[in-house]
Parts: C-alpha cells; structure tokens; sequence
C-alpha cells in the first residue's frame, strides 16, 4: 500500500499542537513583558488597559490614564485570540515550507517579522496613537521576545537535534 508523501515528518495531527503551544507561550512572554515593564513604571496593567480601551471604546489613547480592569479582561481575550491565529499561522506556514529545516534565526526572524506587522497594521486600523504611547521600541522588544518563544517552542518540538545544539549554545544543557 503507497503512503502519500508528506511535506514534514511531524504528523498532520500535531498543527494544533503547535498553534495552542506557539501562540500560548508566544502570547504569554508579550503579556509578561508589558506586565514587568507596567509594574517597573509603577503602572501595572497599563498597557492592555490602555490598548483595551482604544479598541473597545472611542477614547483617545492619550487620554487615557488610568487602569481599567474590565479593558484588561477585554483586551486579554483579544490578544490571546490573535496570538492564537498568529500560532495558527504559523504552524500552517511551517508545515507548508518546512521552516523547521532552515536555520534556527530564518524562524524566529520570520516570525518576529510577522508579528511586527500584523501588530503595526491593527494597531493604526483600530488602535490608533497605541504606538506613540506605548512606545515602538518596548513593542518591538516584546515581539521579539515572544518571537523567540515561539520560534523555540517549535524548534523544540520538531528538531531536537538543533534544539540541543541552541541549549548547547547558551549553555542551558
């Protein structure tokens, strides 16, 4: 009986796998970060109360000031949600093109990029002057982050032998 070929050696079962495991870490470190940072400015929760209410309400993101925890929830729920797509992605686009086998950095630029604009692009469709408040520099570390998480998270997951190398590398292991 012929097997039809497939793109990975990784079973097409494991796509959710990997969008629930990419886009929850991935989504987690940038929560994290913007959590550590809110805090260190003595600020906690600002940033997805702020993001919050620019999207779910017509106020000006620099007019907001204070923390709002219903926007906190709110916005959760919607950055999970996109991180989920995001995870969705990109487990579809790895399985498609077989990131896994390029080098280690080919991924996580890939996927930084893509976070960087999706979330430019929302944020002047429907978040407008979320930037320039929270600031491009802290974003962009944030998705980096995340992207890194991520791209770990699969590197872990369907290429061990370099994944030990990289633990290796940053003498994890």
């Amino acid at each position: 009986m012929n097997t039809p070929a497939r793109i990975s050696n990784v079973p097409a079962s494991s796509v959710p796998h990997d969008a629930f495991g990419a886009g929850s870490i991935g989504g987690s470190i940038v929560a994290l970060f913007f959590l550590a940072l809110d805090s260190i400015q003595g600020r906690p929760f600002f940033t997805p109360s702020l993001m919050g209410t620019v999207l779910f309400t017509s106020g000006s993101a620099h007019a907001v000031t204070d923390v709002r925890m219903d926007m906190v929830a709110y916005y959760t729920l919607v950055h999970f949600a996109v991180f989920g797509i995001l995870g969705g992605a990109i487990a579809v686009l790895l399985r498609q093109v077989e990131l896994h086998s390029k080098h280690p950095a080919v991924m996580l630029a890939t996927i930084f990029l893509l976070a960087e604009v999706l979330f430019a692009v929302a944020a002047s469709l429907v978040m407008p002057g979320v930037v320039a408040v929270v600031g491009a520099a802290p974003i962009a570390v944030a998705n980096l982050l995340g992207a890194g998480g991520m791209a770990g998270f699969l590197l872990s997951t369907h290429r061990p032998d370099l994944w030990q190398k990289v633990k290796h590398a940053v003498h994890l292991a």
